[in-house]
């Protein structure tokens, strides 16, 4: 993935055009959403975050929720200096998940409980609560089930 293709993204978005936005996420491997371009991702911070924010609810069920997970690793990298960047990655993940419920539901909670840790992470564990059936104890105050 160059920046062109994450532009590229970027825009077909801004337009409305939710289909190639789509199959740049089928072309595209996880990594590569959260790889190269740290530069240019940090640059256009901005950009990037809606981007994520917005993504999240156009992507259908079958673009795999560990492809959505990379892209939201942004925020803990590139995007870290933006404020709340841990409550948005927290965030872009449970409305990924709410819509698709397509992840192991122990491994979104392992990364949730990661993000939780974090110093920044302020509002993850209301956040993570608002998941549809995932019960992601301790963060929620229930036991496990």
């Amino acid at each position: 993935m160059d920046i062109s293709d994450f532009e590229g993204a970027i825009q077909a978005l801004d337009r409305g055009d939710v289909d190639s936005v789509i199959d740049s996420f089928r072309r595209h491997s996880g990594e590569e959403w959260v790889g190269d371009l740290y530069e240019w991702k940090e640059d256009n911070a901005e950009r990037v975050s809606r981007f994520i924010q917005e993504v999240v609810s156009v992507l259908p069920d079958d673009v795999t929720f560990e492809k959505v997970q990379s892209l939201v690793e942004n925020y803990i990298l590139a995007l870290v200096h933006l404020p709340h960047s841990i409550d948005l990655a927290a965030e872009s993940l449970v409305v990924y998940w709410n819509r698709c419920q397509n992840a192991n539901p122990q491994e979104l909670c392992r990364y949730l409980g990661l993000l939780v840790e974090h110093p920044d992470g302020h509002r993850v564990a209301e956040i993570a609560s608002k998941a549809i059936n995932l019960n992601c104890w301790p963060m929620n105050g229930s036991e496990p089930s």
